[in-house]
């Protein structure tokens, strides 16, 4: 079955279709970007605000650890059409991990092309190990 990268939701063309302006430019970019990253489809997920209780757009990225076929983190960007929120995630609530969080935090504000483009970098230096199996490291990052 093929899965898009940043899927949002069962029926991805449908869903991806009814996103609006500033929420569909974030996606596409961080589509085109993804399709070079050491990670498959499936490991990323767009939720939109219906689907959680947050008044944002949320870019989710939860990496299989190699040969453990487990996942030890879940990362996520925030988008409100205007800015960016990006930091390691709960793992089934999706609650900001702001504090506690093992990865730099991504603060933005610009274009949707832009904050998809720093959100790409960011997944990006964490999929290269940056992050590594998530060690306890963090430091704040604002753009």
């Amino acid at each position: 079955m093929y899965v898009p990268w940043f899927s949002a939701g069962e029926t991805d063309e449908d869903a991806f279709q009814r996103l609006e302006g500033a929420w569909r430019t974030f996606v596409s970019v961080l589509r085109e970007r993804a399709v070079t990253w050491p990670c498959e489809p499936h490991d990323t997920l767009i939720l939109r605000p219906e689907e959680t209780a947050f008044a944002h757009l949320l870019a989710l990225l939860h990496p299989v650890t190699p040969g453990t076929n487990s996942i030890s983190c879940v990362f996520g960007s925030f988008f409100d059409g205007q800015g960016v929120l990006g930091t390691e995630v709960h793992n089934q609530m999706y609650i900001p991990q702001v504090q506690e969080s093992v990865v730099e935090i991504l603060h933005a504000a610009g274009s949707p092309a832009r904050c998809a483009e720093l959100t790409a970098d960011w997944f990006e230096r964490i999929l290269q190990g940056e992050a590594g199996n998530c060690p306890p490291r963090r430091r704040d990052l604002h753009v």
